[in-house]
C-alpha cells in the first residue's frame, strides 16, 4: 500500500496539503520526495498549493485586514517581529489606526524567540485555512493558483491513469517507443495538462455560482420577511 493510497479519496488532498503545511520544511521536503516517486502529479499539485506566510503577506490589503483583524494581536506581532521595518509597515497599512498602533506597540515591547515566531506564524497559516473553509477568505478570488477543486481527488487520480494508457499504445512489442509513440506521448501529456487546467478552471466557476446563489437566496429571504 502506497502513501498516497489513504489519501486518494474525497477530502484527502486537503488532509495531505494541512499535514504538510504544518511539518517543518526538511520533514516537508522528504514527504514530497515519497510523495513524487510515487506520483509527480501529486506531488505537483501539493507543492504549488502549499500556504506560505510569505505568501499571505503577498496579498492585497482588503484580504489581509479580513485577517489581521480575526487573529490575536500578539500572535500577528510575534509572526511580524523581525520582517523589514519597510514590510512591517507596509502590510498593517490595510488596519485601522488604533489596531495598527497596537501591533507595532506590541511588537516593540516584546522580543520573542526563533521558536515563538515560528508558533505564531504557524498558528496564522492555520487560522488562514481556518477562514479559508469558513468562506471568509475565497482563493479562487484572493490567490486562484492556491485554490483546491472540491474534486481534486478525482481530477488528479484520473490525470494518474491517463499517462500510462498512451504509453502504452505507443510502445513497439519490444517494449521501446518508436518515433511516433514519442510523439504520441508528448502530445498525450500536454493534452492531460490542458484538461487539469480546464477542469480546475470549471471547479473554480462552479463553486463561485454556488456561492453566488447562496448569496442571492439570503437576500430573497430577506425580502420574503420584509414583504
Amino acid at each position: 500500500m502506497g502513501m498516497l493510497d489513504r489519501y486518494k479519496k474525497k477530502g484527502g488532498f486537503y488532509q495531505l496539503l494541512q499535514l504538510l503545511e504544518t511539518s517543518p520544511s526538511a520533514k516537508r521536503e522528504q514527504f514530497l520526495s515519497l510523495i513524487a516517486g510515487e506520483s509527480p502529479v501529486w506531488e505537483e499539485a501539493l507543492r504549488k498549493r502549499i500556504l506560505t506566510i510569505a505568501r499571505v503577506y503577498s496579498w492585497d490589503g482588503q484580504y489581509l485586514v479580513e485577517i489581521f483583524s480575526r487573529v490575536q494581536p500578539m500572535t500577528l506581532a510575534y509572526a511580524l517581529h523581525g520582517s523589514p521595518p519597510e514590510q512591517i509597515e507596509q502590510l498593517l497599512n490595510c488596519l485601522p489606526p488604533i489596531s495598527k498602533r497596537k501591533i507595532t506597540d506590541l511588537m516593540a515591547e516584546t522580543n520573542p524567540s526563533a521558536a515563538e515566531k515560528g508558533t505564531c506564524v504557524s498558528k496564522m497559516l492555520s487560522e488562514v485555512r481556518g477562514f479559508v473553509s469558513q468562506g471568509i477568505i475565497r482563493l479562487e478570488k484572493v490567490d486562484p493558483e492556491l485554490h483546491i477543486p472540491e474534486n481534486i481527488e478525482e481530477i488528479l487520480n484520473s490525470s494518474v491513469h491517463a499517462v500510462p494508457t498512451y504509453e502504452t499504445e505507443a510502445m513497439k512489442k519490444d517494449g521501446k517507443p518508436n518515433i511516433v509513440g514519442e510523439s504520441v506521448e508528448g502530445s498525450s501529456s500536454q493534452e492531460v495538462e490542458f484538461l487539469k487546467r480546464k477542469m480546475n478552471q470549471l471547479a473554480s466557476e462552479v463553486n463561485a455560482l454556488k456561492h453566488e446563489n447562496s448569496v442571492l437566496k439570503d437576500k430573497l429571504s430577506q425580502i420574503k420577511k420584509i414583504a
